[in-house]
């Protein structure tokens, strides 16, 4: 029987309610989640655990264009979903969002969109990190 460990989410939305709505739905779901509202604090995050996948506003407070890449720097393997209410100048603006997807989000399209992720996170994991 081989040991499956639970794959890891940080949730960077600076509204409370759809932050602690994404929480649940993802512990729910059997996911270890860990949660900022800034990216300040995505950034300290990012120093204590390491996410399989970053679920992120795509405009927050203290935002700049260098965010994503910032993350990517330090997680190059990490897949970053963005959630907009401009889908597409989110797009345009952040392009090294590995997806982005428009607000109000649908809870199956967003768990959806993550089920193909940690596919490619598992493929990464039994490679070896060779995947991507």
């Amino acid at each position: 029987m081989a040991f499956r460990v639970p794959h890891r989410i940080l949730v960077v939305e600076d509204s409370t309610e759809l932050r602690q709505l994404l929480v649940r739905l993802f512990t729910d779901a059997g996911f270890e989640v860990s949660e900022a509202c800034s990216v300040a604090g995505a950034l300290a995050a990012l120093t204590n655990v390491s996410p399989d996948i970053v679920i992120t506003d795509g405009l927050l407070p203290d935002a700049t264009f260098e965010f994503i890449p910032t993350m990517k720097l330090r997680h190059p393997m990490m897949p970053v979903i963005v959630l907009s209410g401009d889908p597409e100048a989110a797009r345009l603006l952040l392009p090294g969002a590995d997806e982005v997807l428009g607000k109000p989000v649908s809870f199956p399209e967003i768990i959806q969109t993550i089920f193909r992720f940690i596919d490619a996170v598992e493929a990464d994991r039994f490679n070896g990190g060779l995947a991507r």
